[in-house]
């Protein structure tokens, strides 16, 4: 039994080295909203449309494809808040600014999220 997982294991080391990995960038936000359902989901079809993202939409979340970029924006009206998870394949720079253009559709018009917003962050993985 022992033999049969450690050859597991080395066949799956084996396969993972033999292809190099490309690394990959998640960025998370949130932003304060006072409307409905409804219409926090649209502001994030709207943005993500007007970026290019092919959009899905749900009763609780708004999704966009783009290459290999994804991008959900969850919509929790009743508490408030828009939570928006961006997965950028390319690299740090375009997800933050994904994120941030996401994040702006929820802000007043005319306001733009600081560097160092609250809600604002990424990590590789």
């Amino acid at each position: 039994m022992f033999a049969r997982l450690a050859a597991a294991a080395l066949l799956t080391l084996g396969l993972g080295l033999a292809a190099p990995a490309r690394a990959a960038w998640m960025w998370t936000g949130w932003e304060d909203y006072s409307g409905s359902q409804d219409a926090c989901l649209q502001s994030g079809a709207r943005v993500l449309e007007g970026m290019g993202f092919t959009v899905t939409v749900n009763p609780q979340t708004t999704f966009g494809w783009r290459n290999g970029d994804g991008v959900s924006v969850r919509c929790i009206a009743e508490r408030r808040v828009a939570v928006i998870f961006v997965y950028a394949a390319r690299d740090a720079e375009e997800g933050r600014q994904i994120l941030d253009a996401v994040r702006g559709a929820y802000k007043p018009a005319g306001s733009a999220p600081p560097s160092n917003a609250p809600g604002r962050g990424g990590s590789k993985f």
